[in-house]
Protein backbone atom coordinates (compact mmCIF):
# COMPACT_ATOMS: atom_id res chain seq x y z
CA UNK A 1 0.00 0.00 0.00
CA UNK A 2 2.75 2.45 0.97
CA UNK A 3 4.57 1.69 -2.26
CA UNK A 4 1.47 2.73 -4.16
CA UNK A 5 1.15 5.96 -2.16
CA UNK A 6 4.80 6.81 -2.84
CA UNK A 7 4.60 5.99 -6.52
CA UNK A 8 1.52 8.09 -7.15
CA UNK A 9 3.20 11.19 -5.72
CA UNK A 10 6.48 10.97 -7.65
CA UNK A 11 7.83 14.30 -8.85
CA UNK A 12 11.18 16.04 -8.66
CA UNK A 13 12.69 16.93 -5.30
CA UNK A 14 11.76 20.37 -4.04
CA UNK A 15 13.59 22.43 -1.43
CA UNK A 16 17.09 21.60 -0.25
CA UNK A 17 18.93 20.25 2.75
CA UNK A 18 20.79 22.41 5.22
CA UNK A 19 23.79 24.46 4.09
CA UNK A 20 27.24 23.32 5.18
CA UNK A 21 28.25 26.93 5.90
CA UNK A 22 26.41 26.69 9.24
CA UNK A 23 28.48 23.81 10.57
CA UNK A 24 30.39 24.52 13.73
CA UNK A 25 28.83 27.93 14.34
CA UNK A 26 26.61 29.10 17.17
CA UNK A 27 23.53 30.71 15.64
CA UNK A 28 20.97 33.13 17.05
CA UNK A 29 17.91 32.78 14.83
CA UNK A 30 16.19 36.07 13.94
CA UNK A 31 12.39 36.14 13.52
CA UNK A 32 10.88 36.49 10.04
CA UNK A 33 10.67 40.06 8.74
CA UNK A 34 6.88 39.78 8.65
CA UNK A 35 6.66 38.43 12.21
CA UNK A 36 3.87 40.72 13.43
CA UNK A 37 1.55 39.98 10.52
CA UNK A 38 2.53 36.30 10.62
CA UNK A 39 1.47 36.01 14.27
CA UNK A 40 -1.76 37.88 13.53
CA UNK A 41 -2.58 35.43 10.74
CA UNK A 42 -1.72 32.43 12.92
CA UNK A 43 -4.05 33.58 15.70
CA UNK A 44 -6.85 34.31 13.24
CA UNK A 45 -7.13 30.56 12.61
CA UNK A 46 -8.02 29.96 16.29
CA UNK A 47 -6.04 26.72 16.26
CA UNK A 48 -3.75 27.35 19.26
CA UNK A 49 -4.75 25.56 22.48
CA UNK A 50 -7.49 23.58 20.75
CA UNK A 51 -7.96 19.94 21.83
CA UNK A 52 -6.65 17.00 19.79
CA UNK A 53 -8.63 16.21 16.64
CA UNK A 54 -8.73 12.96 14.73
CA UNK A 55 -8.31 14.78 11.41
CA UNK A 56 -4.89 16.18 12.38
CA UNK A 57 -3.81 13.03 14.23
CA UNK A 58 -4.58 11.04 11.10
CA UNK A 59 -2.44 13.34 8.93
CA UNK A 60 0.56 12.85 11.23
CA UNK A 61 -0.03 9.11 11.22
CA UNK A 62 -0.18 9.08 7.44
CA UNK A 63 3.01 11.17 7.20
CA UNK A 64 4.94 8.77 9.43
CA UNK A 65 3.62 5.75 7.53
CA UNK A 66 4.63 7.24 4.18
CA UNK A 67 8.10 8.19 5.42
CA UNK A 68 8.61 5.12 7.64
CA UNK A 69 9.52 7.21 10.69
CA UNK A 70 8.50 6.69 14.34
CA UNK A 71 8.04 10.40 15.19
CA UNK A 72 5.89 13.09 13.61
CA UNK A 73 4.14 16.34 14.47
CA UNK A 74 2.02 19.23 13.27
CA UNK A 75 3.33 22.34 15.00
CA UNK A 76 2.42 26.03 14.96
CA UNK A 77 5.07 28.66 15.73
CA UNK A 78 3.78 31.24 18.21
CA UNK A 79 5.72 34.24 19.54
CA UNK A 80 7.84 32.35 22.08
CA UNK A 81 6.83 28.72 21.71
CA UNK A 82 6.02 26.03 19.19
CA UNK A 83 2.62 24.53 20.00
CA UNK A 84 1.84 21.00 18.87
CA UNK A 85 -1.60 20.29 17.45
CA UNK A 86 -0.80 16.63 16.77
CA UNK A 87 2.15 14.37 17.44
CA UNK A 88 3.34 10.76 17.38
CA UNK A 89 6.35 9.38 19.24
CA UNK A 90 6.56 11.81 22.20
CA UNK A 91 4.23 13.54 24.67
CA UNK A 92 5.26 17.20 24.66
CA UNK A 93 2.53 19.80 24.06
CA UNK A 94 4.86 22.69 23.28
CA UNK A 95 8.55 23.45 22.73
CA UNK A 96 10.46 26.69 23.39
CA UNK A 97 10.73 28.44 20.06
CA UNK A 98 14.48 29.01 20.36
CA UNK A 99 15.00 25.25 20.84
CA UNK A 100 12.81 24.06 17.98
CA UNK A 101 13.30 22.82 14.44
CA UNK A 102 10.04 24.45 13.36
CA UNK A 103 11.38 27.97 13.97
CA UNK A 104 13.88 27.23 11.20
CA UNK A 105 11.36 25.47 8.97
CA UNK A 106 9.07 28.53 8.73
CA UNK A 107 11.93 30.54 7.23
CA UNK A 108 11.94 28.32 4.14
CA UNK A 109 9.65 27.89 1.17
CA UNK A 110 10.50 24.19 0.79
CA UNK A 111 11.55 21.27 2.92
CA UNK A 112 14.05 21.58 5.76
CA UNK A 113 16.15 18.39 5.85
CA UNK A 114 18.53 17.82 8.76
CA UNK A 115 20.34 14.50 8.23
CA UNK A 116 22.46 14.86 11.40
CA UNK A 117 21.30 17.38 14.05
CA UNK A 118 24.28 16.60 16.30
CA UNK A 119 26.71 17.77 13.61
CA UNK A 120 24.83 21.04 13.00
CA UNK A 121 25.18 23.94 15.46
CA UNK A 122 21.66 25.14 14.66
CA UNK A 123 20.02 21.95 15.86
CA UNK A 124 22.21 20.10 18.35
CA UNK A 125 20.60 22.02 21.25
CA UNK A 126 16.99 21.68 20.10
CA UNK A 127 14.74 20.08 22.68
CA UNK A 128 13.93 17.11 20.44
CA UNK A 129 17.61 16.47 19.71
CA UNK A 130 18.80 16.82 23.28
CA UNK A 131 15.92 15.18 25.16
CA UNK A 132 14.07 12.94 22.69
CA UNK A 133 17.13 11.74 20.82
CA UNK A 134 16.14 12.91 17.33
CA UNK A 135 18.89 12.15 14.81
CA UNK A 136 16.98 12.98 11.62
CA UNK A 137 14.45 15.71 10.87
CA UNK A 138 12.38 16.63 7.82
CA UNK A 139 9.91 19.51 7.99
CA UNK A 140 7.59 21.19 5.49
CA UNK A 141 6.39 24.74 6.30
CA UNK A 142 2.65 25.28 6.57
CA UNK A 143 2.12 28.30 4.31
CA UNK A 144 -1.16 30.19 3.99
CA UNK A 145 -2.65 31.38 0.71
CA UNK A 146 -1.29 34.80 1.72
CA UNK A 147 2.25 33.36 1.81
CA UNK A 148 2.63 33.42 5.59
CA UNK A 149 4.40 30.42 7.19
CA UNK A 150 2.62 29.65 10.46
CA UNK A 151 3.98 26.21 11.33
CA UNK A 152 5.37 22.95 10.01
CA UNK A 153 4.52 19.31 9.32
CA UNK A 154 7.51 17.21 10.40
CA UNK A 155 8.73 13.63 10.57
CA UNK A 156 11.72 12.47 12.60
CA UNK A 157 13.77 9.43 13.51
CA UNK A 158 16.15 8.43 16.30
CA UNK A 159 18.57 6.89 13.80
CA UNK A 160 20.00 8.19 10.49
CA UNK A 161 17.28 8.23 7.83
CA UNK A 162 16.78 9.22 4.20
CA UNK A 163 13.68 10.23 2.28
CA UNK A 164 12.93 9.56 -1.36
CA UNK A 165 11.75 12.32 -3.67
CA UNK A 166 8.31 10.67 -3.68
CA UNK A 167 8.13 10.73 0.13
CA UNK A 168 9.16 14.39 0.22
CA UNK A 169 6.52 15.26 -2.36
CA UNK A 170 3.91 13.39 -0.31
CA UNK A 171 4.82 15.49 2.74
CA UNK A 172 4.47 18.66 0.67
CA UNK A 173 1.03 17.55 -0.50
CA UNK A 174 -0.05 16.78 3.07
CA UNK A 175 1.21 20.19 4.25
CA UNK A 176 -0.84 21.91 1.55
CA UNK A 177 -3.87 19.86 2.52
CA UNK A 178 -3.46 20.88 6.18
CA UNK A 179 -3.53 24.52 5.14
CA UNK A 180 -6.49 23.89 2.84
CA UNK A 181 -8.35 22.43 5.82
CA UNK A 182 -7.47 25.35 8.10
CA UNK A 183 -8.45 27.95 5.52
CA UNK A 184 -11.66 26.09 4.71
CA UNK A 185 -12.56 26.15 8.41
CA UNK A 186 -11.69 29.84 8.63
CA UNK A 187 -13.95 30.62 5.67
CA UNK A 188 -16.75 28.49 7.10
CA UNK A 189 -16.52 30.26 10.48
CA UNK A 190 -16.91 33.66 8.84
CA UNK A 191 -20.01 32.65 6.89
CA UNK A 192 -23.48 33.49 8.10
CA UNK A 193 -25.31 30.51 9.65
CA UNK A 194 -27.48 29.86 6.58
CA UNK A 195 -24.37 29.63 4.39
CA UNK A 196 -22.66 26.89 6.41
CA UNK A 197 -22.48 23.33 5.12
CA UNK A 198 -23.50 20.40 7.33
CA UNK A 199 -21.94 17.03 6.62
CA UNK A 200 -24.16 15.07 9.03
CA UNK A 201 -26.62 13.18 6.78
CA UNK A 202 -30.30 14.09 7.10
CA UNK A 203 -31.25 10.45 6.43
CA UNK A 204 -29.50 7.16 7.02
CA UNK A 205 -26.83 6.75 4.34
CA UNK A 206 -25.07 3.41 3.88
CA UNK A 207 -21.53 3.40 2.46
CA UNK A 208 -19.53 0.36 1.37
CA UNK A 209 -15.84 1.06 1.97
CA UNK A 210 -13.35 -1.09 0.02
CA UNK A 211 -9.64 -0.70 0.83
CA UNK A 212 -7.00 -3.43 1.11
CA UNK A 213 -4.61 -1.53 3.43
CA UNK A 214 -5.86 -2.15 6.97
CA UNK A 215 -4.67 1.06 8.65
CA UNK A 216 -6.05 3.30 5.93
CA UNK A 217 -9.34 1.37 5.89
CA UNK A 218 -9.75 1.82 9.66
CA UNK A 219 -8.92 5.53 9.39
CA UNK A 220 -11.49 6.09 6.62
CA UNK A 221 -14.15 4.08 8.44
CA UNK A 222 -13.73 6.20 11.60
CA UNK A 223 -13.97 9.35 9.52
CA UNK A 224 -17.20 8.32 7.79
CA UNK A 225 -18.87 6.91 10.90
CA UNK A 226 -17.85 10.04 12.82
CA UNK A 227 -20.35 12.16 10.86
CA UNK A 228 -23.20 9.65 11.02
CA UNK A 229 -22.80 7.41 7.97
CA UNK A 230 -23.41 3.66 8.26
CA UNK A 231 -20.28 1.93 6.95
CA UNK A 232 -19.71 -1.61 5.75
CA UNK A 233 -16.04 -2.30 5.09
CA UNK A 234 -14.28 -4.83 2.88
CA UNK A 235 -10.59 -5.59 2.37
CA UNK A 236 -10.89 -6.37 -1.36
CA UNK A 237 -13.30 -6.43 -4.28
CA UNK A 238 -14.32 -10.05 -3.80
CA UNK A 239 -15.34 -9.46 -0.19
CA UNK A 240 -17.21 -6.31 -1.25
CA UNK A 241 -19.27 -8.25 -3.82
CA UNK A 242 -20.18 -10.75 -1.10
CA UNK A 243 -21.33 -7.97 1.24
CA UNK A 244 -23.50 -6.49 -1.53
CA UNK A 245 -25.14 -9.85 -2.11
CA UNK A 246 -25.85 -10.30 1.59
CA UNK A 247 -27.13 -6.76 2.21
CA UNK A 248 -30.89 -6.36 1.75
CA UNK A 249 -31.03 -2.59 2.01
CA UNK A 250 -29.79 0.26 -0.16
CA UNK A 251 -26.09 0.91 -0.63
CA UNK A 252 -25.94 4.62 -1.40
CA UNK A 253 -22.23 4.92 -2.12
CA UNK A 254 -19.22 2.68 -2.68
CA UNK A 255 -15.91 4.26 -1.66
CA UNK A 256 -13.27 2.04 -3.24
CA UNK A 257 -9.56 2.01 -3.94
CA UNK A 258 -8.78 1.51 -7.62
CA UNK A 259 -5.81 -0.85 -7.29
CA UNK A 260 -6.73 -3.95 -5.26
CA UNK A 261 -6.25 -7.71 -5.36
CA UNK A 262 -8.90 -10.03 -6.87
CA UNK A 263 -11.11 -7.28 -8.35
CA UNK A 264 -9.87 -3.75 -8.99
CA UNK A 265 -12.15 -0.79 -8.42
CA UNK A 266 -13.33 -0.60 -12.04
CA UNK A 267 -14.21 -4.29 -12.14
CA UNK A 268 -15.93 -4.00 -8.79
CA UNK A 269 -18.06 -1.09 -10.03
CA UNK A 270 -19.21 -3.13 -13.02
CA UNK A 271 -20.20 -6.07 -10.80
CA UNK A 272 -22.12 -3.92 -8.32
CA UNK A 273 -23.86 -1.77 -10.91
CA UNK A 274 -25.17 -4.86 -12.67
CA UNK A 275 -27.34 -5.53 -9.59
CA UNK A 276 -27.55 -2.05 -8.06
CA UNK A 277 -27.57 0.53 -10.89
CA UNK A 278 -28.56 3.32 -8.50
CA UNK A 279 -25.38 3.03 -6.42
CA UNK A 280 -22.87 5.89 -6.67
CA UNK A 281 -19.08 5.47 -6.59
CA UNK A 282 -16.16 7.44 -5.18
CA UNK A 283 -12.77 6.08 -6.25
CA UNK A 284 -9.56 6.45 -4.22
CA UNK A 285 -6.63 6.53 -6.59
CA UNK A 286 -3.14 7.59 -7.44
CA UNK A 287 -3.25 5.68 -10.71
CA UNK A 288 -6.25 7.17 -12.50
CA UNK A 289 -4.36 7.63 -15.78
CA UNK A 290 -3.84 3.87 -15.97
CA UNK A 291 -7.59 3.23 -16.15
CA UNK A 292 -9.18 4.81 -19.24
CA UNK A 293 -12.54 3.37 -18.18
CA UNK A 294 -12.52 5.79 -15.24
CA UNK A 295 -13.38 8.71 -17.52
CA UNK A 296 -16.69 7.17 -18.48
CA UNK A 297 -17.52 6.42 -14.85
CA UNK A 298 -16.86 10.07 -13.94
CA UNK A 299 -19.19 11.17 -16.71
CA UNK A 300 -21.79 8.87 -15.16
CA UNK A 301 -21.51 10.55 -11.75
CA UNK A 302 -18.56 8.84 -10.05
CA UNK A 303 -16.10 10.89 -8.02
CA UNK A 304 -12.35 10.69 -7.43
CA UNK A 305 -10.20 11.51 -4.40
CA UNK A 306 -6.45 11.37 -5.01
CA UNK A 307 -3.86 10.14 -2.51
CA UNK A 308 -2.71 11.45 -0.15
CA UNK A 309 -5.76 13.30 1.20
CA UNK A 310 -7.12 14.63 4.47
CA UNK A 311 -10.15 13.02 6.13
CA UNK A 312 -12.02 16.31 5.72
CA UNK A 313 -11.42 16.19 1.98
CA UNK A 314 -12.82 12.67 1.82
CA UNK A 315 -15.98 13.90 3.54
CA UNK A 316 -16.38 16.74 1.05
CA UNK A 317 -15.96 14.32 -1.87
CA UNK A 318 -18.48 11.95 -0.33
CA UNK A 319 -20.97 14.80 0.05
CA UNK A 320 -20.33 15.98 -3.52
CA UNK A 321 -20.81 12.50 -4.96
CA UNK A 322 -23.98 11.84 -2.99
CA UNK A 323 -25.62 15.18 -3.76
CA UNK A 324 -24.38 16.11 -7.22
CA UNK A 325 -25.06 12.84 -8.99
CA UNK A 326 -23.51 13.43 -12.41
CA UNK A 327 -20.95 16.05 -11.39
CA UNK A 328 -17.30 15.16 -11.70
CA UNK A 329 -15.44 15.51 -8.41
CA UNK A 330 -11.75 15.11 -9.17
CA UNK A 331 -9.09 16.54 -6.86
CA UNK A 332 -6.38 17.56 -9.27
CA UNK A 333 -3.71 19.62 -7.63
CA UNK A 334 -3.64 20.39 -3.98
Amino acid sequence: MLARIRHCCGVTLRGSSYSSCWEGKSVSLPPPQNESSRLEVLRSFHILETPPEQAFDDVVRLATLICDTPIGKIAFVDEKRVWLKAKIGFELDEIPRERSFSAHAILRSGILLVPDPIADARFRNTLLTAEIGVRFFAGIPLITSGHQAIGALSVMDRVPHILTAEQIDSLQILARRIMHELEHRHTRETRSPHQKLHLVPTRQVTILLVEDEENLRALLQRTLEGVGFTVMSASDGGEAVGLCQQHDGTIDLVVSDIVMPRLNGIELAARIRADRPETKFLFITGFGDQFPELGELIKGGAGIVEKPFLPSELLRRVEDTLTQGKAATGTQGA
